[in-house]
């Protein structure tokens, strides 16, 4: 686990326990509410305490950022249609929304997409690797679904972007995806990678593997992975439920009211290259140390703020307490990490630690579990993780 390493609404109050039983076993009806937590009794600096109303998009520019994180969470990853893919490639460390054509980095060469797709509504791209850092060669899956206003505007855009990106090398030639026979696909042959795209309903959903594995090129092998990754990829965007075009313009970027208690990204200090969010699904694993989506299961997750901490909400308080139980970093893993102490007379369920390279600290962690939320807050520095977290702790526990 590491950090860049609610049902959460505005709540009046949080219930912790149904029923009390007093010491002459008569029992109590009503609701324990937990004390707001006062910050004064933590040192938590100058960082915010005070839950905040983030409010509808303003701009085109956070309309799409919004589309694309509530898209993020039925963009299917690599390792659900192979498990050889382990981890997100490090190398590869560029913001996964595709709002223009800069999120596509370098898998995707196009001088043009920015004008054939100016409709754009939100894009998302994952790119996972097999292996570990420590491997010389990979292969490495990309997966970048775009959506368009409708299935009319994308089964123009399609074609086009994969018409530039075919003439953009002399040498690529067609290949056909027997399972996908509306799909555009090409490669070179005597390199091992393919590229395709494919138009299902408003989305554009474009695959890139490049195969370092592979003794020699094979255009079988190419298309039968692409194949299993649209297999898995596809019904998922199905699940996807659009923001209406008449209220796209003014979307609500935290509805729920999690990103307004999340500590928001100091923008001279990002942690990470995207944008503060909120998620449900899939795009929560985007700063995870994880090649699974166990989080969201053991943890009964329905909301991920992501802001200069990660904010965990679970729909019960025993599925946060599970999750707890998961990520609890309560040993030392010599060659990864070594605990440190938390933060003075922090209450409740904590633990930190410092992130190692060849025993060195590059990082420091803790993460906390307090009611239905489990929390990941990181700094370079002990004490500003420790006013970070605890500034964090007052936001969540506050009414």
């Amino acid at each position: 686990m590491r950090v860049f390493a609610s049902r959460a609404s505005a709540m009046a109050v949080i219930a912790l326990v149904l029923a009390a039983v007093s010491a002459c076993a008569t029992t109590v009806s009503g609701t324990a509410v937990r004390v707001t937590t006062d910050p004064a009794s933590l040192q938590v600096g100058n960082y915010q305490t005070v839950p905040r109303v983030v409010g509808n998009a303003k701009t085109e520019k956070q309309s799409r950022v919004r589309e694309s994180q509530r898209l993020s969470d039925y963009v299917a990853l690599p390792f659900e249609a192979d498990t050889d893919y382990t981890y997100e490639c490090s190398n590869d460390v560029r913001p996964h929304l595709v709002t223009n054509h800069k999120g596509l980095g370098d898998i995707l060469i196009n001088d043009t997409f920015d004008d054939v797709a100016h409709d754009l509504r939100g894009g998302w791209v994952d790119t996972w690797c097999t292996g570990s850092d420590n491997d010389e060669k990979h292969r490495k899956l990309s997966i970048a679904v775009l959506e368009l206003p409708d299935a009319g505007r994308a089964t123009a855009v399609g074609p086009t972007l994969e018409n530039d990106d075919f003439t953009y090398n002399t040498d690529n030639r067609p290949l056909t995806l027997p399972k996908y026979p509306d799909s555009k696909a090409h490669w070179r042959p005597s390199v091992a990678s393919i590229g395709s795209w494919t138009v299902h309903d408003r989305y554009v959903v474009f695959i890139k593997i490049v195969d370092e594995l592979a003794a020699a090129p094979d255009s079988a092998d190419l298309i039968a992975r692409t194949e299993r990754m649209l297999d898995v990829a596809l019904p998922l965007l199905d699940k996807f439920t659009p923001t209406p075009a008449d209220k796209f313009a003014h979307v609500p970027l935290d509805p729920d009211g999690i990103l307004g208690r999340t500590l928001p990204t100091n923008p001279q200090e990002p942690l990470r290259p995207d944008p503060d969010g909120v998620y449900t699904g899939r795009g929560a694993l985007q700063s995870l140390d994880s090649s699974d989506l166990d989080f969201l299961t053991i943890g009964d997750v329905d909301l991920v703020g992501y802001g200069d901490a990660l904010v965990f909400h679970s729909r019960t308080g025993a599925a946060a307490k599970a999750l707890w139980d998961k990520w609890n970093p309560a040993t030392d893993q010599p060659d990864t990490h070594r605990t440190i102490d938390p933060p003075p007379g922090f209450p409740g369920d904590i633990g930190c630690f410092a992130d190692l390279v060849n025993g060195q600290v590059v990082f420091n962690q803790c993460t906390f579990h307090v009611d239905r939320y489990n929390v990941q807050v990181g700094a370079g520095n002990v004490s500003v993780l420790y006013q970070k977290t605890a500034a964090q702790y007052v936001l969540v526990t506050s009414r």
